[in-house]
């Protein structure tokens, strides 16, 4: 479903693209270089990538099938190899493999690499991780063994696994942010009770993890800066104790001044957007049924 922003903070009626299979994943990218921001799905259950093609005022049609053997997990739209087109990294979390998908200009994606990995891939963050301006490719695994993957781009869709950072057995995301602003991507990893930071040397290579313990469990962990200091604070989602709360980060590595929400019933999902336009990011926070959109200030 889609809900088209009225810049004032609120939104019309949500329009629905159909489509017969389930997705499991779902991302946004101009495919076609039309200056419009098309849709990308994975299913699990299909075996295939839907690409539907925006026509402008909401509308979409036209869609591509892809064809897969893979059972796809997440997706990433990012111009891999520099040449101003929009590739596909996807996950198969069941044949330890992570996929490149050269857009070839057209919309189609003819030349496909795969990359076979150490641990079964599932989540993805693909940013530049050593200052090479080429978006490199962190991976998440769990099962038996948790913890990251990661992988350097050398250009033309190829990538080498760089490096493995294990974690316990409760690891569930991964976000790559610069924390301490030193201009260097860190690594801020979500386990159920507390939160680990590895602070980035530029090259690739992180520090050990300091740990950061919270009160509540956690269901889901992001970033933005939430008081306009240029600092990128964290926000949390506890699902159990219907708290939603936000760490200040004061740009050396800590956190202060937490701020708890406590009026949504069970959050999942909590992010900061700039709803209408105001240069003022608001926090939107979503349930099972409900998206809420608090106008919030520090």
């Amino acid at each position: 479903m889609i809900f088209l922003n009225l810049d004032d903070g609120t939104f019309t009626q949500s329009k629905t693209v159909s489509h017969e299979i389930v997705a499991s994943c779902i991302t946004t990218g101009d495919i076609n270089n039309d200056g419009k921001l098309d849709i990308i799905a994975t299913s699990i259950d299909a075996l295939e990538i839907t690409i539907f093609y925006n026509t402008g005022n909401g509308k979409f049609n036209n869609s591509t099938i892809i064809l897969t053997d893979e059972i796809l997990v997440d997706v990433k739209a990012i111009d891999i190899n520099k040449d101003n087109k929009l590739d596909l990294i996807l996950t198969d979390s069941f044949d330890n493999y992570i996929f490149v998908f050269l857009n070839d200009g057209n919309g189609a994606f003819s030349k496909r690499i795969r990359h076979d990995t150490t641990f079964f891939p599932h989540n993805l963050e693909v940013i530049d991780l050593n200052n090479d301006a080429l978006p490199d490719i962190i991976a998440t695994y769990a099962g038996h063994v948790s913890g990251i993957l990661i992988f350097l781009n050398t250009n033309n869709g190829n990538f080498i696994e760089q490096m493995s950072i294990s974690a316990r057995y409760d690891f569930s995301l991964v976000r790559a942010v610069d924390i301490n602003g030193d201009n260097e991507i860190d690594l801020i990893m979500q386990f159920a009770w507390h939160f680990q930071i590895h602070f980035g040397f530029g090259n690739s290579t992180f520090a050990n993890p300091i740990e950061y313990p919270i009160e509540y469990e956690l269901k889901s962990l992001e970033t933005a800066d939430f008081n306009n200091d240029q600092k990128v604070d964290v926000i949390l989602s506890h699902s159990k104790d219907n708290k939603t709360s936000i760490l200040f980060n004061t740009g050396n590595g800590t956190f202060i001044d937490q701020k708890i929400i406590d009026n949504i019933d069970q959050p999942k999902y909590a992010s900061m957007i700039d709803i209408n336009s105001d240069g003022k990011a608001e926090l939107v926070v979503a349930n099972d049924q409900t998206i809420t959109i608090l106008n919030l200030r520090c």
